[in-house]
């Protein structure tokens, strides 16, 4: 076909050159073309921007873990999961500060640290002041960029337009599943706010006002889970948080699981809310004890997987 058609001249249009224009069938096939292209290229470019996303979480959960070690250099242990007054239906106070307020120091967010107004079981988080302030300031340290709901805010309680968090603190490896059995424990036994002494807390973090050691990780720092994924895509009874809250009374699940309860499970209720989970396809990533970061296959042995989740069960299990 050739590009450049001369109309031969008349009186009227003597001495001028006309081009051919794309016909209605040229047009409509290259359009069909780019369209092809397209669809070939958004797959790879959606698998990139994930792989990004994915690294940036890496980097989160690598930061956080570092953050624990030097924790545990300065304080000579890792922090509780959360400081409250109230334990279990006891009286005082339940408002909580979490593990991940008590590493913001070594997150390079010390200002924010040394803000908190009340440190302790005096502390008022829903203060119309500093204190909630602070809880509704975003922190991508502690949010998966993958999270579709980090951008979301919520209310917990009278503390307003608050962020989740897309990370949570290993408390246990047998709430939801028996290692000695290799059963799971049958639907009431997800809870994570028994007494604080309870065998079935026997994660490397602890429940409230207790803390562990490296020592007290007799299974291995290298095959031990520190902190994981959280994230819920499905109709879910709370939100998890990060800092502390207002109102921790039986919500030790807001900031800490067990990975004795299928990873990335689909159950909907308090069960499912108490374990781990990612928005990246396939798994979720943690921190192990060792400073490394992993991503454990959502489709992963329940026993190793439990096992994984306590500091000092004996079990002779290794990361996939």
């Amino acid at each position: 076909m050739k590009s450049l058609d001369v109309v031969k001249a008349s009186p009227r249009n003597k001495g001028r050159v006309f081009q051919r224009a794309f016909t209605l069938v040229e047009l409509l096939v290259v359009i069909a073309i780019i369209g092809v292209l397209v669809a070939l290229l958004l797959p790879a470019v959606q698998a990139a921007r994930e792989a990004a996303r994915r690294m940036q979480c890496g980097n989160n959960l690598k930061q956080i873990g570092l953050a624990l070690h030097n924790y545990h250099d300065t304080n000579l242990s890792f922090p509780p999961s959360a400081v409250k007054e109230k334990v279990q239906d006891g009286g005082g106070s339940a408002q909580a500060l979490v593990w991940s307020g008590s590493i913001l120091p070594f997150i390079e967010q010390k200002n924010v640290f040394d803000s908190i107004v009340g440190m302790g079981f005096g502390i008022n988080w829903g203060d119309d002041g500093t204190n909630e302030l602070i809880l509704r300031t975003k922190m991508p340290a502690y949010q998966c960029p993958s999270s579709p709901d980090s951008n979301q805010p919520w209310d917990d309680g009278n503390v307003t337009q608050r962020h989740r968090a897309s990370y949570g603190c290993v408390l246990s490896g047998t709430v939801g599943y028996d290692i000695a059995t290799r059963t799971t424990n049958g639907e009431n036994k997800h809870y994570m706010d028994d007494d604080a002494t309870h065998a079935r807390h026997n994660g490397p973090f602890l429940m409230q006002n207790r803390t562990t050691t490296f020592a007290d990780i007799s299974d291995g720092s290298s095959n031990t889970l520190l902190i994981g994924e959280r994230y819920r895509n499905k109709a879910t009874i709370r939100n998890y948080i990060y800092i502390g809250t207002p109102n921790g009374q039986d919500e030790h699940a807001r900031w800490g699981g067990s990975t004795g309860i299928q990873l990335n499970s689909l159950e909907t209720g308090a069960a499912g809310f108490a374990g781990f989970h990612s928005a990246h396809p396939g798994g979720a990533m943690f921190a192990l004890g060792d400073g490394s970061v992993k991503m454990l296959n959502e489709n992963i042995d329940r026993y190793i997987y439990a096992c994984l989740g306590t500091r000092n069960g004996g079990e002779s299990v290794q990361i996939p």
